[in-house]
């Protein structure tokens, strides 16, 4: 695609994905592979897309915290630990050919998948406060590993990862789980786009302006998920599996 052609492409899409995003996670289910789709090579895709989720997700963070929908504690620690890791496996990704990289992201998909269909029922009340002492650390830890290694990794799917991480183990309920996982997804997309940009794969020319309709997505899909809740967040995390199932079936077809 030529470049005129390629934003008229990338940046409704980027806005789709953001307002997901924002809701469920899951928006790098539409936006990776969209910037793979117009011919971007691999590196420079998994670059311009960090970039594009870190800043519209920080859009969305910062409305679930206004919305005092986010457990600052928690995230901090969880987001320290989710940066850290996922700058080590970002580097890794810069090592990495091309094609094995790929094949990875495609293998990635039926395991989110499986996790969102495995994972029906999400506590509608929030009981984090019984996840206490050296049990609440290391859950904070174990949550933090996995978001930084999954998301420096591939990336598709972390947030939705986070949702279920955030209400399976430390026990909140969707809506601030959601908020939580944000700053997760916020931390571990820093960590990607720093990496990225001191490799100079970011080509910046497809990234702003796509990144700007990213920052109206995530804005449009908060508010959409503060207002609304659970009864908006669990709906829209099935759509995002099937979203996945359907990817994989036509992947397999052809």
């Amino acid at each position: 695609m030529d470049y005129v052609t390629s934003l008229l492409f990338l940046c409704p899409i980027m806005f789709l994905a953001s307002f997901v995003d924002a809701i469920s996670g899951g928006g790098g289910l539409l936006s990776l592979p969209a910037y793979l789709f117009t011919g971007m090579p691999v590196h420079n895709a998994y670059a311009c897309n960090k970039l594009c989720c870190n800043i519209s997700t920080a859009m969305s963070a910062g409305r679930y915290l206004k919305n005092h929908l986010i457990d600052i504690k928690a995230a901090s620690f969880v987001g320290a630990v989710t940066f850290c890791c996922s700058v080590l496996a970002s580097r890794i990704v810069l090592w990495m050919p091309e094609r094995p990289l790929s094949l990875m992201l495609l293998g990635s998909l039926p395991f989110v998948a499986v996790l969102i269909l495995v994972n029906k029922k999400y506590p509608e009340e929030d009981h984090s406060d019984e996840v206490a002492g050296t049990k609440k650390i290391v859950f904070w830890v174990f949550t933090g590993l996995v978001m930084g290694a999954y998301d420096g990794m591939l990336g598709p799917g972390s947030g939705t990862l986070a949702i279920i991480l955030y209400t399976k183990l430390l026990r909140y309920d969707l809506t601030k789980a959601s908020g939580n996982a944000k700053v997760a997804v916020f931390s571990s997309t820093l960590a990607g786009t720093l990496s990225y940009l001191l490799a100079g794969k970011i080509l910046w020319n497809y990234a702003v302006p796509v990144a700007i309709c990213g920052i109206l997505g995530g804005y449009v899909g908060s508010g959409m998920a503060i207002r609304k809740g659970a009864k908006f967040i669990r709906p829209m995390m099935l759509v995002i599996a099937a979203v996945l199932i359907i990817k994989l079936f036509i992947e397999m077809l052809f």
